[in-house]
């Protein structure tokens, strides 16, 4: 019997090499034509803020139109983030969700899903599972070569297009090298709860990074990131384990993982370059992530005399991306100005399916290989603003969007699928936005766009919204507008039928379509030389129509299908407050208070009435200059959630999950001039399972007991970073 070794591999970039070789090459032609460009020209022209498109630069959303949460690199190096899913789980509004069986963690803004939130890299959508923008699994986003991430709340549709229905999420690049050359490199050792060893158990995580500045209009960096996540064990044994009594494989369910291991390698490059008065910008990212699942079952066979020979039946996926973005602005015909973004994404998914003998620890045989997904993104997006420079009162921006995505997902088919479908989508969007100044103080921004989608036809998103300045530093902010969710894969082409179940995807459902109001008052208040407190109350409510949910087909009691039937409306209020003081305290502070409702047109029940939630989050930095070290803490508390479902007697029931709380504390320190330390714990509440009544077990969704796995306890963490610059 042949028994393959199958360790996990180490760091390679094989799968992408002429793209890498590309980016190489680029750089080089750069330098070389750059030598050609008189060293004397103006320099780069810096752009006033974009209103319509909510971007500075083409990378930054308008913290003059919305309301803009701003996490800065110094804010994540604070607590050594590595991933999305580390920084987020503070925010106000916004829900980690992880799932410990596929490693995915996905996002909810104001109660709605990653679906209704769309996520870019420098102001382009990124690719996910199978589609672009939504439901990204955000521990797949590094953040070693992040500046900052932006956070707009409300209604983008206008700006953003379809899935931009509870808000944006912008991740911006560092682009700028201060230094002829830099290097930056860390290591970083983190326990998974109580669980570590430096090769088996825990986290493990490497980062470098090179810079290089040619001259002030050329520059570049260039880096790799690995992290390297062991799993989380808990009560279960790993991958060797099989419970053998006298003999005879007996299956306890011990085998395996609660969180699966997974290994994430990214490689990044970025190329700035000013000619003139115009800026390119350009971005290479290739990511691999490698995901081990291993079966809780083992299976019981006698070798050939006649002992125990247990064997396993596990999986790996193995998800590969690259990324290629382009950005160019610069003024245009005098003083507008115009802003130009190209992207190419791809992104596969292989799986594998093999026997694992378990007393010999290697792979007996194969008995799935194939890629089982495919997402492939061609997209552009361009506006010029200032349209009407020589008017004061009013204003003009004009722009388009085109995207065009294929692929297949067969896991999204459905495990008994006769085939794969394959789907093509393109929009053809041309979006515009007029600014009326009304008085010094008030101002008002109607927007639209119109989207031609290739399969749902023709939409029409809107918005209205309106600024007025009390004073310089009390602001009122309203958005008032329209978008619409796209279903996703699975609700379009799910196949699911055998003896037992009868389950498929609707191809005629039609999008979701939402409004929302959104209001802001803003107050910042000196605290003469000494800081600032700065103050925000909102108002928020989305109301969902044509909402898809998973139900029975018509005249059928045994098959299920998505409809679009049910009516969902999120209500809420939230107040924040910051304080900064002397350069060293900062301190924040926020609660919401969010009710949902929703309506469902087969159920005469009356289910209108709102559940509510609250939460509260608390920040505390407090920097000791003559030690050049820097102690946080944050607070996140998640007040009992509650959701109407219909029991297995088609009433509606309200479930629940518990409240919980995450804490996490940290203590960065300079030990030399180039040296960083920072040491910290993570989930000091030690939160692996909440008791929740609302886990799906049916058909109808519907349970009375169980609990949600939400984290893997209270973990600790040691990160050491040199930087290097030379002139």
């Amino acid at each position: 019997m042949k028994i393959n070794n199958y360790n996990s591999p180490s760091f390679s970039l094989a799968f992408y090499p002429k793209q890498i070789l590309f980016f190489l090459l680029f750089i080089v032609h750069s330098v070389n034509a750059q030598k050609n460009i008189n060293t004397d020209s103006t320099e780069v022209t810096k752009l006033n803020e974009v209103i319509v498109t909510g971007e500075n630069k083409v990378m930054s959303l308008s913290k003059k139109l919305f309301s803009v949460g701003v996490i800065d690199n110094t804010d994540i190096a604070k607590f050594a983030g590595n991933n999305l899913a580390d920084i987020l789980q503070f925010n106000l509004n916004i829900s980690v969700i992880p799932d410990a069986t596929t490693g995915r963690s996905t996002i909810s803004l104001f109660g709605l899903d990653g679906q209704y939130v769309k996520i870019l890299l420098d102001g382009i959508p990124m690719a996910s599972d199978n589609g672009i923008g939504n439901n990204i699994d955000i521990t797949q986003i590094n953040l070693e070569d992040v500046e900052r991430v932006e956070i707009v709340e409300g209604a983008t549709g206008v700006l953003y297009g379809d899935n931009a229905v509870a808000g944006v999420i912008n991740i911006v690049s560092k682009k700028d090298v201060k230094h002829k050359w830099q290097v930056q490199t860390s290591l970083q050792e983190e326990t998974v709860g109580g669980e570590y060893a430096w090769f088996d158990k825990g986290k493990h995580i490497q980062n470098l990074k090179i810079g290089h500045k040619y001259n002030n209009y050329i520059s570049a960096n260039i880096g790799v990131s690995r992290n390297d996540f062991k799993g989380f064990f808990n009560t279960f044994k790993g991958q060797n384990y099989a419970n053998l009594v006298d003999g005879i494989v007996e299956n306890d369910g011990l085998r395996g993982a609660e969180w699966n291991p997974k290994e994430q390698i990214t490689f990044f490059g970025n190329l700035n370059l000013k000619i003139k008065n115009h800026t390119f910008l350009y971005r290479l990212q290739s990511y691999e992530e490698i995901l081990d699942i291993y079966s809780h079952i083992v299976n019981g066979r006698l070798g050939a005399l006649g002992n125990a020979n247990p064997t396993a039946t596990d999986e790996r996926y193995t998800t590969k991306r690259l990324v290629n973005n382009l950005n160019v602005y610069g003024p245009f015909l005098g003083k507008s100005t115009y802003n130009l973004s190209l992207s190419l994404q791809t992104q596969k998914r292989y799986i594998e399916e093999y026997v694992y003998n378990i007393l010999q620890q290697g792979i007996e045989g194969y008995t799935k290989d194939f890629l089982n997904q495919s997402t492939d993104i061609l997209y552009s997006k361009g506006f010029i603003s200032n349209i009407l420079p020589g008017y004061k009162k009013v204003n003009l921006q004009l722009g388009y969007e085109f995207t065009n995505q294929s692929g297949f997902d067969a896991i999204a088919s459905g495990t008994q699928s006769t085939s794969v479908v394959k789907n093509r989508l393109e929009n053809y969007d041309f979006f515009g936005s007029a600014d009326f100044y009304i008085t010094d103080k008030l101002a008002l921004y109607p927007g639209a766009r119109f989207t031609t989608n290739s399969q749902f036809g023709n939409k029409l998103i809107w918005s209205l919204s309106s600024t007025y300045d009390f004073t310089k530093k009390l602001k009122l902010k309203a958005v008032f507008g329209s978008a619409f969710r796209a279903p996703n894969f699975t609700e379009l082409f799910y196949f699911f039928v055998d003896s037992n179940h009868n389950i498929q995807g609707n191809p005629n459902l039609q999008p979701e379509d939402g409004v929302s109001y959104f209001l802001a008052l803003e107050n910042v208040l000196p605290l003469e030389d000494k800081g600032f407190l700065k103050s925000s109350f909102k108002f928020f409510f989305f109301d969902i129509h044509d909402k898809i949910e998973f139900v029975v087909a018509d005249d059928d009691d045994i098959q299920f299908t998505y409809k679009n039937i049910d009516q969902f409306k999120t209500l809420g209020f939230s107040f924040e407050n910051s304080l900064s003081y002397n350069n060293n305290w900062q301190i924040n502070l926020g609660a919401t208070y969010r009710g949902e409702s929703s309506s469902i047109i087969d159920v005469t029940a009356d289910v209108n009435k709102y559940l509510w939630s609250f939460s509260l989050t608390s920040g505390l930095s407090y920097t000791i200059p003559k030690l050049n070290t820097t102690l946080s803490a944050s607070l996140k508390h998640n007040g009992r959630s509650q959701i109407y479902v219909l029991d297995d007697n088609d009433e509606v029931a309200v479930r629940q999950t518990n409240a919980f709380n995450f804490v996490d504390a940290s203590i960065k320190t300079k030990l030399l001039q180039n040296l960083e330390l920072t040491l910290g714990a993570r989930n000091l509440a030690d939160i692996i399972r909440v008791n929740a009544t609302d886990i799906a077990t049916g058909t109808h969704n519907s349970s009375t007991g169980g609990s949600r796995l939400l984290g893997y306890g209270r973990s600790y963490f040691i990160k050491i970073l040199y930087n290097l610059n030379l002139n």
